[in-house]
């Protein structure tokens, strides 16, 4: 318990600050398109960036899973005829099909739902 409350008074005190400054930002219009011309999306919709961003997290999530089934892969070749670890194996590689698939269903709807955004806005 002690571990969990040291661990939230550290992020506790590192992100405070940054949201103490934050409340200082006076950013106007001209600022804003500055900004998106800065990162890249001078010209697209908010759909366009919130499916970008969508996209990059999901593709991020789709490789953690594909790192855990290799994990869970070499974990069952090394088991060494251990019923245990094998189990262990299984249980993981199963738990991160289960959550590859839902990867993948959730970014196929997210895309169907952005493109359909992008049309309507468009």
């Amino acid at each position: 318990m002690k571990k969990y409350f040291l661990s939230g008074m550290i992020i506790t005190f590192l992100f405070v600050p940054v949201l103490a400054l934050g409340q200082n930002l006076d950013l106007g219009e001209q600022d804003l398109v500055e900004f998106g011309d800065s990162v890249g999306y001078g010209d697209a919709t908010l759909p366009q960036v919130v499916g970008n961003i969508v996209t990059i997290v999901l593709s991020l999530l789709g490789l953690v899973a594909v790192v855990l089934i290799i994990i869970a892969g070499f974990q069952w070749m090394t088991s060494a005829g251990n019923e245990e670890k094998v189990k262990n194996a299984k249980k993981l590689m199963g738990s991160a099909l289960i959550g590859l698939i839902i990867i993948v269903l959730a970014y196929a709807i997210a895309t169907f739902v952005v493109d359909r955004l992008i049309n309507i806005t468009n």
